[in-house]
């Protein structure tokens, strides 16, 4: 009976083994990827705001038509010379800032003495000034500002912003958005014990990309507001 018993307990302690080294692999992999979860929602969150903040420095531009108006002249009659507006040339174009020409009345600069009327609006659109330099700067310094901790170097991991797409382009499907993918990886903290079991599952850390897009609108020429994107994180 003694024997039996031992015996008993000789394949129960193996099996009591297994059954708590799978309990902490369970653990290890829960408590891993909620870490991973949230390290993966936090990167969202810095694509996100490097979207919007590369979208919103967008400059609206506009293209009027200025009638110069009459320019203030010397006329001359019968009963003498006395000032007097004369006309000063046909209407022409100009294209720049909506908020030099329109907003600060800038196309008062383009006007003859006597002034002239309220320019004609023939476009308006959006514009990445210098190529775009100021976009992906202001999304750069927006994603470090909100990149998650978990995939800092401080930490064992990494994280960054792998490309932006923005364009000048009113004909390229995304204009006149910001497209902004991200990546970054995650040191583990109970998972990478496995590495030491199995070499070959690479477990020491999780990686994750993301996609972000952030929108740049504005009045089009009948008041609507208008957005022409589409998605570009497909």
């Amino acid at each position: 009976m003694k024997n039996i018993l031992k015996e008993q307990r000789g394949s129960i302690l193996p099996m009591f083994a297994v059954v708590v080294t799978l309990v902490i692999m369970l653990a290890a992999v829960a408590v891993d990827f909620a870490r991973y979860a949230l390290a993966s929602e936090k990167l969202q969150t810095a694509g996100d705001s490097a979207a919007t903040a590369a979208a919103m420095s967008a400059k609206r531009y506009v293209k009027l038509l200025i009638n110069p108006g009459e320019e203030l002249s010397i006329c001359c009659g019968d009963d003498g010379c006395s000032t007097c507006c004369i006309g000063c040339g046909g209407p022409f174009e100009v294209i720049g800032r909506e908020d030099d020409l329109l907003d600060s009345e800038g196309y008062k600069r383009y006007c003859c003495g006597c002034g002239c009327p309220t320019p004609e609006l023939l476009d308006r659109w959006v514009e990445y000034e210098n190529n775009g330099a100021g976009a992906r700067a202001a999304a750069e310094l927006f994603f470090n500002i909100n990149k998650p901790k978990e995939m800092d170097s401080a930490a064992g991991g990494d994280s960054y912003i792998s490309s932006i797409r923005l364009t000048n382009d009113r004909y390229d499907p995304v204009y006149p958005s910001v497209v902004v993918k991200t990546q970054g990886k995650m040191k583990t903290v109970m998972m990478n014990f496995m590495d030491r079991m199995y070499p070959d599952t690479n477990l020491s850390e999780l990686g994750a990309s993301r996609c972000s897009q952030g929108g740049s609108f504005y009045y089009d020429l009948n008041g609507k507001w208008h957005r022409a994107a589409a998605e570009g994180c497909n």
